[in-house]
C-alpha cells in the first residue's frame, strides 16, 4: 500500500462512474451500442471487424460527449492514436456528422442512438 493510495479512486467508484456514463450515452444498452457500431461499419464500408468498430464507436461517442469542443479536428486527434488509418476524409467528416447528430438527438429530442435513422448522407429521428 502506497502512501498516497487513499487519493486514488476505488475501482468500484470508477466502475460506477463508467456505468453511469455508459447508461447516459446508451440508454437502451446493447441495442444503442449496436446501432452506433452498425453505422460506423456502414460509413467504413465494412472494412474493419465488428469488434474493432464497436471499440472505436464507443470511445468516439464518449469523447464527443465529454469534449468541450468536439469538431472534426478533435475527432481526428482522438482517432489518430489508434485507428485514423481506417478513415478517408469523407468518412471522417461523415462520422463526425453522425456523432454530432447523436448529441443533438439526445439533448433536443430525447432520442437514443437506436432511434436515429440514416437517409443517404443525412440523419433524422
Amino acid at each position: 500500500m502506497g502512501f498516497f493510495d487513499f487519493l486514488k479512486p476505488k475501482k468500484s467508484e470508477l466502475n460506477d462512474t463508467l456505468a453511469q456514463m455508459s447508461a447516459s450515452f446508451f440508454p437502451k444498452g446493447q441495442k444503442d451500442m449496436d446501432a452506433v457500431t452498425d453505422e460506423l461499419l456502414r460509413i467504413l464500408n465494412n472494412k474493419i471487424s465488428r469488434d474493432e468498430a464497436q471499440g472505436i464507436a464507443l470511445k468516439s461517442v464518449a469523447i464527443s460527449r465529454i469534449a468541450q469542443k468536439f469538431d472534426e479536428d478533435r475527432l481526428r486527434a482522438h482517432l489518430a492514436g489508434y485507428c485514423l488509418n481506417h478513415f478517408n476524409d469523407k468518412q471522417l467528416k461523415q462520422f463526425h456528422g453522425y456523432l454530432a447528430f447523436l448529441t443533438v438527438a439526445s439533448v433536443m429530442f430525447s432520442k437514443t442512438p437506436s432511434e436515429v435513422k440514416c437517409n443517404g448522407d443525412m440523419y433524422s429521428v
